[in-house]
C-alpha cells in the first residue's frame, strides 16, 4: 500500500494463472477450458494465454505492424484501452504468435514499466538500462550517463540489424511517451510493442495506436465460462444457467478484468448460483464493491475494478477529473459536447460565443479519450460515451466531491436547460396540437433532429429528475415528451416515460395527475398491443376522472377505450364509447378533441357498413383539426379520409386526400405515419388491380390472370410497400414491418408470384408474432393458406388454418375461430374438392394518435 492507494502486481510461475494485476499485466483473459499448459516464454516474455477470446482482429492488426511488410512503415504499435480491458494479454499473445511465425528468432524482450503505479514506475533512462541488460550488456560495461546508455542501446540494435537479426520489445504498462520514446528503434528491422491506458500521441513519436474495446457478448460469456472451468472442469453452472452467466457478463460491462473477478467469485464459492451473483451485480450502487476480491484474504492485496480505475483516475489533471465526475449527471448512454460545456461552464454555448469556448471543452473531452476514460462514438460526432463501470466509478467520485463540484447547482442548471430546449423543440413541431409560435424558434427540421438525437437522454432524464427529487422537472419533461414520442412512433420510450409518471403521481397522491398518468400509460400499452393492461388502467382512470370530476379527462379515456374495442373487433362497444366521448367534448366545447374522436369513430362506422357516415365523420375531423392548427393530427385525419373515400368508391377524391396527407406528414418528419399511409395506399392499389371494387373487403381472384392489365398498378403498390418497409426499418418498428410484409405477400400472390408471396408472408407472420399481435398473426396465417393452396400444399394450408383458428380463439373471436376450423377440416377431408379458403378481409393496421 502506498499513499492510500493499492498496487496490484502478480507473477505467474509454471502453469499458474494470474487473475489480474493493476498495471494490466498478464491476466487469464482468453484462457480456454482444458487448453493445457501455455508455452513457456523466451527472453523473459510471460507465457502466452492458452486461448485469446474475441481478439482475432486486433491480433491480426498487430501482426501486420510487427511483420516485415506491414506497408505502413511504423516501427511502434501501441495497444491502448481502459484499465482491465486485456491489453497485456493481447500484447503477450501477439508476441508469442510473432515468435511462432519466425520473424524474431528468440530475440523478444519484455519490460514491465509500471507506468500507473503510485511509486516505482520505470522512467525512460531506466527502461533503456533494463534493455541493455536484456541485450547481454553487463552492468560493469553500462555507461554511467543516460545519454551514453542511449547511444550504446542504439548501437547494439544497429549491430543486430546489420547482422540480419530482428528484435521485438514488448514494453508493458507505459504511462507516458517519455517512458518509451528512447526505446523506439531507429532501424526498420526492429519493432516496439507498447501497452498503455493512454493513447500515446506526441510529436515525433511514431506509434500506430490499436484501441482495445470491451468484448462482444459471446466472447464475454466464453471468458466467464473459461474462468470457471479452469478451476472446476465439471462445474455445472455454465451449462445449467447460461442466461445468468450472460447477465453477469453484461453487468460486468464485458470488461475482461471485471469478468475475471466475477469468475473468481464463482470459482471461490462453488455453491453460489450464477443467478445469485447476477442479482448481486444488478445493483448499480453496489456493483463495484461486489467486483472485488482480496488475493491474500486480509484486504492488503485487493483485486477489483475500482482499484484498477483508481490508478487511472489518479493520473487525471484536476479539471479533467472534475469533468469526468460531472459527466455522470447526464442521463443516457452519451453526452453531446454542448452539454459537456453546460456542465463545466454553467451555460450552453451561445451562437455569439467565440469558437474557443467549445474548442476548450472538446480538448478536455479528447484528453479523457486519450486516457481511455471516454470514447467518441462515432469519431467526429461530438458525442461522448463512458463505459458503464467507469460511469459508476466516476459517480462515486462525484458524490465524494459533490460540494467542491457544486453538483446540486449543476444538476439544477442542466435539468432546467433540458426543459427549455425540449419546450422550444416541441413548440416548433407543434406536437401538443397547437400551431408553432414564438420568436426565435428553430426550423422544424432542426427541432426534430435535436429531439431524435437526444431522445434517449431526454427519456432517461425523466427518471433522473425524479431520483434527484425534482418532481416538477419530471412533470414538465414528461408532458413535453409524451406527444412527441407518441406521434413519432417511439412506443417503447413512451412506455418508459409513462410508467415513470404513474409512479411519481401515485406517490404524490394527486388524483387528477394520477388519472392523467394512467391514461397516458394506457396509450403506450395500446401501442404495445397489451390490451388487457391498457383496459384495466383506463377503467381506473375513468373512476378517478369521474370522482374529481374532470369531464375532458373522462372523455379522453372513453375515446381510448373505444380504440381498444376497435382493436378487439367489438364494434358496438367501440361505437358507444366514442359517441359518449364525442358528446362530452361537444358539451365542453373542446373542438380539437372532438376531431380526434371523429377519426376513431369513422373506422367503426366503416367496419359497420356505414361508409358514407364514415366519410362525413373523417371529413369533419380533418376540418376541425386543421382549424385548430394541429397539422400533425389533421394530416393523419386526412389520410383516414382518403381511406374512407376509397371504400366509398370515390377514387379520385381519395387519391388527392392521401397525397396531400402524405406530403404534410413527410414535411413534418413523420416516418412511421408516412409508412402507415403508404401501406394503406398500396393496399387500395392492390385491391383495385385485383378487381376488388367493394371497398377492399374481398379480392376477386388469386391468379395472374385475374390481374388482367393491372400490372402497372401492382408495380406501383409494390413500390409503396417497399418504401414503407424502408421507413419502418429506419424507425425500428417491427410490428409495422410485419404488417407490410404480410400485405406485400398478398400482393405477390395476386400478381401470380406465389413462392415470393409465401416467403414475404412468413416473414410478416414471424414479426407480428414477435410483437404480440395474435389477431394480426391469425389473419396472415389464413392468408398464407391461400398461397399454400396455389402451391398445391393443402396439408400445410390446413395446418396454418388450425393455428389461425387457435389464435382467433385466444383473442375471443369465436366466429372467426369456427369458420377457420371448418375450412381446415374441409382441406384435410378432401383436399382435391375442398373449396379454396376465402380471401380474409384486408386489415386496417395502425391507430389514430389521440
Amino acid at each position: 500500500m502506498s499513499g492510500g492507494r493499492a498496487e496490484q502486481w502478480a507473477r505467474a510461475e509454471g502453469n499458474a494463472t494470474i487473475m489480474q494485476v493493476a498495471g494490466d499485466h498478464v491476466t487469464n483473459v482468453g484462457y480456454g477450458p482444458g487448453a493445457g499448459p501455455a508455452p513457456q516464454a523466451p527472453a523473459g516474455l510471460p507465457e502466452a494465454p492458452a486461448v485469446l477470446v474475441g481478439r482475432d482482429g486486433p491480433v491480426e492488426e498487430l501482426l501486420g505492424v510487427l511483420g516485415e511488410g506491414d506497408g505502413g512503415g511504423s516501427r511502434v504499435a501501441v495497444v491502448a484501452g481502459l484499465a482491465g480491458v486485456g491489453k497485456s494479454a493481447l500484447a503477450v499473445a501477439t508476441a508469442h504468435r510473432a515468435l511462432e511465425l519466425g520473424g524474431f528468432g528468440d530475440r523478444v524482450f519484455f519490460l514491465a514499466l509500471r507506468g500507473y503505479a503510485p511509486n516505482g514506475a520505470v522512467d525512460g533512462p531506466g527502461a533503456v538500462h533494463e534493455m541493455l541488460r536484456h541485450l547481454g550488456i553487463r552492468d560493469a560495461d553500462v555507461p554511467g550517463s543516460p545519454d551514453a546508455r542511449l547511444h550504446l542501446y542504439r548501437a547494439e540494435l544497429a549491430a543486430r540489424a546489420r547482422a540480419g537479426e530482428r528484435v521485438l520489445i514488448v514494453a508493458d504498462d507505459a504511462g507516458s511517451v517519455a517512458q518509451v520514446r528512447d526505446l523506439v528503434p531507429a532501424q526498420d528491422a526492429h519493432r516496439l510493442l507498447v501497452t498503455s491506458r493512454h493513447r500515446l500521441v506526441a510529436p515525433g513519436f511514431p506509434g500506430r495506436i490499436v484501441v482495445l474495446d470491451e468484448l462482444t457478448a459471446d466472447a464475454a460469456a466464453e471468458l466467464l465460462t473459461a474462468a470457471l472451468l479452469r478451476t472446476w472442469p465439471q462445474d455445472p453452472r455454465p451449462l445449467g444457467d447460461p442466461g445468468a452467466l450472460a447477465e453477469i457478463a453484461e453487468h460486468c460491462g464485458r470488461l475482461p478484468l471485471a469478468l475475471t473477478v466475477a469468475g473468481a467469485l464463482l470459482a471461490g464459492d462453488p455453491g453460489l448460483p450464477a443467478g445469485e451473483l447476477a442479482r448481486q451485480l444488478s445493483g448499480a450502487r453496489t456493483r463495484l464493491a461486489t467486483l472485488h476480491i482480496d488475493e491474500d484474504g486480509d484486504g492488503e492485496v485487493p483485486v477489483g475494478v475500482r482499484a484498477a480505475f483508481d490508478l487511472s483516475y489518479a493520473r487525471l489533471p484536476a479539471d479533467q477529473a472534475r469533468l469526468l465526475r460531472l459527466l455522470t449527471l447526464v442521463p443516457g448512454p452519451d453526452c453531446a459536447t454542448a452539454y459537456a460545456h453546460l456542465l463545466t461552464r454553467g451555460c450552453l454555448p451561445h451562437p455569439a460565443d467565440p469558437p474557443e469556448a467549445l474548442a476548450a471543452v472538446r480538448a478536455s473531452l479528447a484528453a479523457l479519450v486519450r486516457a481511455s476514460m471516454l470514447t467518441e462514438q462515432p469519431v467526429g460526432s461530438g458525442r461522448w460515451r463512458m463505459h458503464d463501470l467507469v460511469r459508476l466509478y466516476a459517480r462515486e467520485r462525484g458524490e465524494e466531491h459533490a460540494e467542491q463540484d457544486r453538483r446540486q447547482d449543476v444538476t439544477d442548471t442542466f435539468l432546467a436547460s433540458l426543459v427549455f430546449d425540449a419546450e422550444v423543440a416541441c413548440r416548433t413541431l407543434g406536437v401538443d396540437g397547437r400551431p408553432a409560435s414564438g420568436p426565435g424558434l428553430p426550423s422544424m427540421a432542426l427541432a426534430l433532429r435535436w429531439l431524435d438525437g437526444e431522445r434517449t437522454m431526454l427519456v432517461d432524464a425523466v427518471g433522473f429528475a425524479a431520483e434527484a427529487g425534482r418532481p416538477d422537472i419530471t412533470f414538465e419533461l414528461a408532458g413535453l415528451l409524451g406527444p412527441y414520442l407518441d406521434l413519432y412512433g417511439h412506443a417503447s420510450d413512451a412506455l418508459v416515460v409513462a410508467r415513470r409518471m404513474v409512479a411519481v403521481c401515485r406517490e404524490s397522491g394527486d388524483r387528477t395527475d394520477t388519472a392523467a398518468a394512467l391514461y397516458n400509460l394506457a396509450i403506450a400499452l395500446l401501442d404495445a398491443r397489451r390490451m388487457a393492461e391498457a383496459t384495466a388502467l383506463l377503467d381506473e382512470s375513468l373512476v378517478l376522472f369521474r370522482e374529481v370530476p374532470e369531464r375532458s379527462g373522462e372523455a379522453r379515456s372513453l375515446n381510448l377505450l373505444g380504440s381498444i374495442h376497435t382493436r378487439e373487433h367489438r364494434w358496438e362497444e367501440a361505437r358507444e364509447a366514442h359517441e359518449r366521448a364525442l358528446e362530452i367534448f361537444r358539451a365542453e366545447g373542446v373542438r380539437h378533441a372532438e376531431g380526434t374522436v371523429l377519426v376513431n369513430l369513422a373506422h367503426v362506422l366503416e367496419q359497420s357498413g356505414r361508409v358514407d357516415e364514415a366519410v362525413d365523420a373523417s371529413a369533419e375531423a380533418h376540418r376541425l383539426l386543421k382549424e385548430t392548427g394541429d397539422d400533425h393530427r389533421a394530416a393523419t385525419a386526412q389520410g383516414v379520409l382518403g381511406d374512407m373515400l376509397w371504400r366509398a368508391g370515390r377514387r379520385e377524391e381519395s387519391s388527392a386526400a392521401r397525397e396531400q396527407a402524405l406530403a404534410t406528414l413527410r414535411s413534418l418528419g413523420h416516418r412511421a405515419a408516412v409508412a402507415w399511409l403508404l401501406n394503406a395506399i398500396a393496399g387500395s392499389l392492390t385491391d383495385d388491380a385485383a378487381g376488388d371494387t367493394a371497398a377492399g373487403d374481398t379480392a376477386a381472384g388469386d391468379t395472374a390472370g385475374d390481374a388482367g392489365g393491372n400490372t402497372e398498378r401492382f408495380r406501383e403498390a409494390q413500390a409503396r410497400y417497399e418504401e414503407a418497409l424502408a421507413l419502418f426499418a429506419e424507425v425500428g418498428d417491427r410490428h409495422g414491418e410485419g404488417a407490410v410484409r404480410a400485405n406485400l405477400g398478398r400482393l405477390l400472390r395476386l400478381a401470380g408470384r406465389p413462392q415470393e408471396a409465401l416467403e414475404s408472408q412468413r416473414q410478416g407472420c414471424a414479426l407480428l408474432a414477435a410483437t404480440g399481435d395474435r389477431r394480426g398473426e391469425a389473419v396472415v396465417l389464413a392468408d398464407m393458406a391461400l398461397t399454400l393452396c396455389l402451391l398445391d400444399r393443402p396439408a400445410e394450408a390446413a395446418d396454418g388454418l388450425e393455428r389461425a383458428a387457435a389464435l382467433h380463439g385466444a383473442v375471443g373471436d369465436a366466429e372467426q375461430e369456427a369458420a377457420t376450423r371448418r375450412m381446415a377440416a374441409h382441406l384435410r377431408a378432401a383436399p382435391e374438392t375442398a373449396p379454396t379458403p376465402e380471401e380474409p378481409p384486408r386489415r386496417w393496421w395502425g391507430r389514430f394518435r389521440n
